[in-house]
């Protein structure tokens, strides 16, 4: 048998449109809807997707999601990017509605840690070539 890999990461999400247009417009992911209205795979060039399940309505209006909204960082997972130009990618989800802190470097390689519309975190990466 061969090993796994990981097709996609799921995101439970009370606003499914915000949230496809978001992962479309910032992070370049192409919308595939599901057979069911409330599911979207966001399709990455290469690498994971990202599927998108809306929240059934009765459990979503009892989320609150400021704006901006509170980042989501007490969870025990964070979706992580690479990319070849760090600066324009922060900006593109400061753009869709994302937020992002001060990039740093480490290792000579340059993080910024982000946030998608509800809070989720993200970190983006640009790691040099060797």
């Amino acid at each position: 048998m061969s090993p796994p890999r990981l097709a996609h990461v799921f995101v439970f999400t009370s606003d499914l449109e915000r949230m496809a247009a978001f992962y479309a417009g910032a992070l370049g992911l192409r919308r595939e809807d599901g057979a069911d209205a409330g599911f979207v795979i966001m399709r990455a060039a290469s690498g994971a997707d990202v599927a998108l399940h809306q929240i059934p309505p009765h459990i979503a209006e009892t989320i609150t999601i400021a704006s901006p909204p509170e980042w989501r960082e007490d969870t025990a997972l964070k979706f992580c990017f690479e990319t070849d130009d760090l600066a324009a990618l922060r900006a593109a989800i400061v753009a869709h509605g994302g937020q992002a802190k001060e990039p740093w470097s480490w290792g000579g390689t340059e993080f910024c840690e982000c946030t998608d519309p509800e809070g989720n975190v993200l970190q983006i990466f640009h790691r040099p070539a060797a």
